[in-house]
Protein backbone atom coordinates (compact mmCIF):
# COMPACT_ATOMS: atom_id res chain seq x y z
CA UNK A 1 0.00 0.00 0.00
CA UNK A 2 1.23 3.50 -0.83
CA UNK A 3 1.92 5.69 2.20
CA UNK A 4 3.08 8.90 0.54
CA UNK A 5 3.92 10.39 -2.83
CA UNK A 6 6.61 12.93 -3.63
CA UNK A 7 6.47 14.46 -7.06
CA UNK A 8 6.12 17.52 -9.25
CA UNK A 9 2.88 19.48 -9.35
CA UNK A 10 1.82 19.24 -13.01
CA UNK A 11 -1.67 20.74 -12.72
CA UNK A 12 -4.05 22.24 -10.17
CA UNK A 13 -7.76 21.79 -10.91
CA UNK A 14 -10.10 22.99 -8.15
CA UNK A 15 -9.83 20.34 -5.42
CA UNK A 16 -7.49 18.09 -7.39
CA UNK A 17 -3.76 18.16 -8.05
CA UNK A 18 -1.93 16.11 -10.62
CA UNK A 19 1.36 15.00 -9.12
CA UNK A 20 3.91 13.50 -11.50
CA UNK A 21 6.51 11.06 -10.26
CA UNK A 22 8.71 8.92 -12.52
CA UNK A 23 6.46 7.89 -15.42
CA UNK A 24 3.15 8.31 -13.65
CA UNK A 25 0.78 11.21 -13.02
CA UNK A 26 -1.48 10.81 -10.00
CA UNK A 27 -4.74 12.75 -9.76
CA UNK A 28 -5.11 13.46 -6.05
CA UNK A 29 -7.96 15.18 -4.22
CA UNK A 30 -6.81 17.74 -1.65
CA UNK A 31 -8.66 19.93 0.85
CA UNK A 32 -8.82 23.76 0.53
CA UNK A 33 -6.54 24.01 3.57
CA UNK A 34 -3.48 22.65 1.78
CA UNK A 35 -0.69 25.20 1.36
CA UNK A 36 -0.73 26.83 -2.06
CA UNK A 37 1.01 24.78 -4.70
CA UNK A 38 2.74 26.03 -7.83
CA UNK A 39 3.21 24.27 -11.14
CA UNK A 40 6.60 22.48 -11.29
CA UNK A 41 6.93 22.65 -7.49
CA UNK A 42 8.02 19.52 -5.61
CA UNK A 43 5.45 18.31 -3.08
CA UNK A 44 5.08 15.40 -0.70
CA UNK A 45 1.61 14.19 0.23
CA UNK A 46 0.51 11.47 2.64
CA UNK A 47 -2.16 9.53 0.82
CA UNK A 48 -5.10 7.19 1.09
CA UNK A 49 -6.75 5.55 -1.88
CA UNK A 50 -9.99 3.72 -2.54
CA UNK A 51 -11.32 2.03 -5.65
CA UNK A 52 -14.71 1.07 -6.95
CA UNK A 53 -15.71 -2.16 -8.65
CA UNK A 54 -15.62 -0.40 -12.03
CA UNK A 55 -11.90 0.20 -11.53
CA UNK A 56 -12.06 3.93 -10.71
CA UNK A 57 -9.51 5.04 -8.11
CA UNK A 58 -9.88 7.82 -5.56
CA UNK A 59 -6.65 9.27 -4.22
CA UNK A 60 -6.74 11.66 -1.25
CA UNK A 61 -3.65 13.64 -0.31
CA UNK A 62 -2.77 15.25 3.03
CA UNK A 63 0.16 17.44 4.03
CA UNK A 64 0.03 16.46 7.71
CA UNK A 65 -0.04 12.84 8.93
CA UNK A 66 -2.47 13.96 11.66
CA UNK A 67 -4.87 15.20 9.00
CA UNK A 68 -4.75 11.79 7.34
CA UNK A 69 -5.25 10.12 10.71
CA UNK A 70 -8.31 12.31 11.29
CA UNK A 71 -9.62 11.27 7.86
CA UNK A 72 -9.11 7.60 8.77
CA UNK A 73 -10.93 8.05 12.08
CA UNK A 74 -13.90 9.71 10.38
CA UNK A 75 -14.03 6.93 7.78
CA UNK A 76 -14.27 4.46 10.67
CA UNK A 77 -17.54 5.95 11.92
CA UNK A 78 -20.58 3.86 11.05
CA UNK A 79 -22.37 5.23 7.99
CA UNK A 80 -19.56 7.65 7.05
CA UNK A 81 -17.64 6.76 3.90
CA UNK A 82 -14.48 8.22 2.42
CA UNK A 83 -16.38 10.76 0.28
CA UNK A 84 -18.24 12.19 3.28
CA UNK A 85 -15.06 12.18 5.37
CA UNK A 86 -13.30 14.20 2.69
CA UNK A 87 -16.23 16.64 2.43
CA UNK A 88 -16.05 17.21 6.19
CA UNK A 89 -12.32 17.99 6.08
CA UNK A 90 -12.91 20.27 3.09
CA UNK A 91 -15.37 22.37 5.10
CA UNK A 92 -13.43 22.64 8.34
CA UNK A 93 -9.73 22.38 9.17
CA UNK A 94 -8.88 19.07 10.82
CA UNK A 95 -7.50 20.80 13.94
CA UNK A 96 -10.70 22.76 14.50
CA UNK A 97 -12.76 19.64 13.79
CA UNK A 98 -10.97 17.58 16.43
CA UNK A 99 -11.12 20.45 18.95
CA UNK A 100 -14.89 20.77 18.48
CA UNK A 101 -15.39 17.01 18.83
CA UNK A 102 -13.39 16.99 22.07
CA UNK A 103 -15.35 20.03 23.32
CA UNK A 104 -18.64 18.30 22.37
CA UNK A 105 -19.72 21.44 20.52
CA UNK A 106 -22.50 19.85 18.45
CA UNK A 107 -24.37 22.98 17.31
CA UNK A 108 -21.39 24.85 15.91
CA UNK A 109 -19.91 21.72 14.34
CA UNK A 110 -23.24 20.98 12.62
CA UNK A 111 -23.28 24.46 11.12
CA UNK A 112 -19.68 24.18 9.92
CA UNK A 113 -19.80 20.78 8.24
CA UNK A 114 -23.41 21.05 7.05
CA UNK A 115 -24.54 17.70 8.40
CA UNK A 116 -27.53 16.88 10.59
CA UNK A 117 -27.16 17.09 14.35
CA UNK A 118 -27.94 13.36 14.46
CA UNK A 119 -24.93 12.58 12.26
CA UNK A 120 -22.72 14.97 14.23
CA UNK A 121 -23.76 13.33 17.50
CA UNK A 122 -22.81 9.97 16.04
CA UNK A 123 -19.43 11.39 15.01
CA UNK A 124 -18.95 12.76 18.51
CA UNK A 125 -20.03 9.52 20.20
CA UNK A 126 -17.60 7.38 18.22
CA UNK A 127 -14.71 9.79 17.74
CA UNK A 128 -14.31 11.51 21.12
CA UNK A 129 -13.13 8.38 22.99
CA UNK A 130 -10.64 7.65 20.20
CA UNK A 131 -9.35 11.22 20.06
CA UNK A 132 -8.93 11.33 23.83
CA UNK A 133 -7.10 7.99 23.74
CA UNK A 134 -4.55 9.00 21.09
CA UNK A 135 -3.98 12.49 22.53
CA UNK A 136 -5.52 14.56 19.76
CA UNK A 137 -5.94 17.75 21.82
CA UNK A 138 -4.48 20.36 19.46
CA UNK A 139 -5.46 23.53 21.32
CA UNK A 140 -7.18 24.40 24.57
CA UNK A 141 -10.65 23.24 23.52
CA UNK A 142 -13.54 25.45 24.68
CA UNK A 143 -15.89 24.17 27.37
CA UNK A 144 -19.63 24.68 26.90
CA UNK A 145 -20.49 26.15 30.32
CA UNK A 146 -23.69 27.65 31.72
CA UNK A 147 -22.33 31.13 30.92
CA UNK A 148 -21.57 30.03 27.35
CA UNK A 149 -25.16 28.81 26.90
CA UNK A 150 -26.67 31.99 28.40
CA UNK A 151 -24.64 34.27 26.14
CA UNK A 152 -25.39 32.08 23.12
CA UNK A 153 -29.14 32.36 23.85
CA UNK A 154 -28.87 36.14 24.23
CA UNK A 155 -26.93 36.61 20.99
CA UNK A 156 -29.27 34.29 19.09
CA UNK A 157 -32.19 36.40 20.36
CA UNK A 158 -30.49 39.45 18.83
CA UNK A 159 -30.53 37.78 15.41
CA UNK A 160 -26.99 36.41 15.14
CA UNK A 161 -26.63 33.00 13.49
CA UNK A 162 -25.42 29.90 15.31
CA UNK A 163 -22.23 29.98 13.28
CA UNK A 164 -21.50 33.61 14.19
CA UNK A 165 -22.21 33.01 17.88
CA UNK A 166 -20.17 29.83 18.19
CA UNK A 167 -17.35 31.38 16.21
CA UNK A 168 -17.02 34.46 18.41
CA UNK A 169 -17.28 32.43 21.62
CA UNK A 170 -14.52 30.13 20.40
CA UNK A 171 -12.30 33.17 19.70
CA UNK A 172 -13.00 34.67 23.15
CA UNK A 173 -12.26 31.37 24.86
CA UNK A 174 -8.83 31.28 23.26
CA UNK A 175 -8.19 34.93 24.20
CA UNK A 176 -9.30 34.93 27.84
CA UNK A 177 -11.08 32.05 29.59
CA UNK A 178 -11.72 34.23 32.67
CA UNK A 179 -14.43 36.01 30.67
CA UNK A 180 -16.56 32.89 30.97
CA UNK A 181 -16.94 33.39 34.72
CA UNK A 182 -19.42 36.25 34.24
CA UNK A 183 -22.36 36.25 31.81
CA UNK A 184 -22.70 40.06 31.62
CA UNK A 185 -19.00 40.66 30.93
CA UNK A 186 -18.86 37.86 28.37
CA UNK A 187 -21.94 39.19 26.57
CA UNK A 188 -20.44 42.70 26.31
CA UNK A 189 -17.15 41.31 24.99
CA UNK A 190 -18.96 39.05 22.53
CA UNK A 191 -21.07 41.96 21.20
CA UNK A 192 -17.97 44.06 20.71
CA UNK A 193 -16.10 41.22 19.02
CA UNK A 194 -18.92 40.05 16.79
CA UNK A 195 -19.48 43.60 15.58
CA UNK A 196 -15.84 43.87 14.59
CA UNK A 197 -15.95 40.59 12.67
CA UNK A 198 -18.70 41.73 10.32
Amino acid sequence: MFDSIRGTVAAIENDEWILETDWYGFRIKVTPFISSGKIEEQKKLFIRFYFREDGEFFYYGFEDPKERETFDLICGVKGIGHKTAFKILSRIHWKEFTDLIIAENVDYLSSRINLSSKTVKRLLLELKPRLDKVGFVTTDAPKVTKTWKEVKTALSGLGYTAGEVEGVLNILWQEDQALFDDTEILLKKALGKIGGLK
